[in-house]
């Protein structure tokens, strides 16, 4: 008998931004990591695969999901990211903009057909 495929997680968690003179922006996000790393466990918990990524730029995040695509997923597949934003956007640590409707199209059935007929569950979490 073949064991399931478990399900993966996706965790991105920005706490530290800079402009694109490297000059510190926003300000550093302050218990940020410790939640993440507290969902990290509770997912690892329920058996899902986590990757727990710190500190990405906005291009990194957008590898990051173009990446799922080509992976292995169980019955579900969770997303939380976790950084400074605004109404339909997150930004990178580089404080440059990923917008949401990019991730929730890369992800569609059209584009990431090994996603398809998953449920994919979104939190996302952005200061201003």
């Amino acid at each position: 008998m073949s064991q399931p495929r478990q399900s993966r997680a996706l965790i991105i968690v920005n706490t530290d931004f800079c402009g694109s003179d490297g000059e510190a922006k926003h300000g550093t996000r302050k218990g940020a990591r410790r939640e993440a790393e507290k969902l990290s466990k509770a997912l690892s918990r329920l058996n899902y695969k986590v990757k727990l990524e710190h500190n990405k730029t906005a291009k990194e995040i957008e590898e990051l999901y173009q990446q799922e695509c080509g992976r292995e997923h169980g019955e579900h597949f969770v997303s939380i990211i976790s950084s400074h934003g605004e109404q339909g956007l997150v930004l990178g640590c580089d404080s440059e903009p990923v917008k949401l409707t990019w991730i929730f199209q890369t992800l569609a059935s059209k584009k990431c057909p090994v996603l398809t007929k998953i449920p994919k569950i979104f939190f996302i979490q952005v200061t201003g």
